[in-house]
Order: C-alpha cells, then sequence, then structure tokens
C-alpha cells in the first residue's frame, strides 16, 4: 500500500457514505473557501496529512480525518452536529478496516477523536480523528529501482 492509495481509499470511503456531502484534502489552510467560490455543502471531510514514517517494520501515515457541518448557534444544534461528525469519522475508520483485508494494514488504536467548534468561512462544528495508519513493509533494498 502506497501513501497515494491511502489516501484515495480513505476518501472514496467517505465520498460513499450516504450523508457527507463534500470530501477535500490538503492542509488546514485549504479548508477556507475563497470568497469568489461557493462554500462546501456539508457535511463536509476533509483529509488533512501529518507525515509518514519509515522505518525498518512498516510504513505510517499521520493524518487528521475532520467531519463538520454548519449548524444554527444554539447549543442543543452544537452538540448534535458534532454527535453526527463523530459517528461519520467511526463510520468511515470502520468502514476503511473493514474493506482493507491486507493483513499487514492497520489503524492503530484507540483513535483519538476530538470536537470543535470553528469559523472557517462559515461557522461550523465537528470533530477531528488522528489517524495513524500502519503498514507493516519494511525499508526493503530488494525493492529499489537501483542497479548493483
Amino acid at each position: 500500500m502506497t501513501y497515494k492509495e491511502t489516501i484515495d481509499s480513505i476518501l472514496n470511503i467517505a465520498n460513499a457514505h450516504l450523508f457527507v456531502e463534500t470530501t477535500g484534502y490538503g492542509n488546514i489552510s485549504d479548508i477556507s473557501v475563497p470568497d469568489n467560490e461557493e462554500p462546501p455543502n456539508y457535511p463536509y471531510v476533509f483529509l488533512n496529512p501529518i507525515d509518514c514514517n519509515l522505518d525498518r517494520q512498516a510504513f505510517e501515515v499521520n493524518l487528521n480525518l475532520i467531519a463538520m457541518t454548519q449548524v444554527f448557534d444554539t447549543e442543543s444544534d452544537e452538540l448534535s452536529g458534532q454527535d453526527l461528525m463523530i459517528q461519520i469519522l467511526s463510520d468511515i475508520i470502520s468502514e476503511y478496516t473493514n474493506k482493507t483485508d491486507d493483513p499487514l494494514f492497520d489503524i492503530i488504536t484507540p483513535v483519538s477523536v476530538t470536537p470543535f467548534k470553528e469559523r472557517f468561512s462559515d461557522d461550523v462544528v465537528g470533530a477531528t480523528a488522528a489517524l495513524t495508519i500502519r503498514y507493516g513493509k519494511a525499508i526493503n533494498g530488494c525493492d529499489t529501482p537501483f542497479s548493483s
């Protein structure tokens, strides 16, 4: 499994979720919608890469999986919105884990999920899941494109 395959599979699962309207990938600053564009349809799932680790035992990708929705400015709406976004994150993580039948693949648990209320281009609530995806393929000199 490569970095791109990891990102693509998470985004494909998020796009297939019946409640998710928009998905995105990139830096946190990419969440902001420029004034000349339409705001995203909500719920909006955004994948924010943190880093990758390569060692002799595995390849690890650290990501923030963010789910957000726009709500009215009441405490009840805020809590309901956060609850739904946490469930969407749980659905995506569960589907990703269940659809990946490679025995070398693992999502490190527990997954830390942090609810939030933010002002990007819109007032939104949601949650961020800090994911570490581990693929048990060691750094291997046998598979490199170098001549001997």
